[in-house]
């Protein structure tokens, strides 16, 4: 079976005959790269493989490192009791 592109200037009345085995070729190569395009946007680009960085915890400010030194409230005194047994 084949299908007429009006495209191309050869065969009959300028027209070429394509295969139904290229057009589906040619549409799933189109929507691999579609969603090839799509997955980047999503997860943008990837870093250079040198370009590690180290977690040191929260920044300085954060409200977790400014309680460090104050005691637990009583609601927090139950909750750890809860989760350490």
């Amino acid at each position: 079976m084949t299908v007429i592109s009006p495209s191309s200037p050869r065969g009959a009345g300028g027209r070429q005959a394509v295969s139904v085995r290229t057009l589906t070729v040619r549409l799933i190569l189109s929507a691999y790269q579609a969603l090839c395009a799509f997955g980047w946007v999503l997860i943008g680009p990837v870093p250079p493989d040198g370009d590690h960085c180290t977690l040191e915890g929260p920044p300085p400010g954060h409200p977790e490192r400014l309680c460090d030194d104050r005691p637990l409230t009583a609601v927090e005194l139950a909750l750890e009791r809860q989760l350490t047994g």
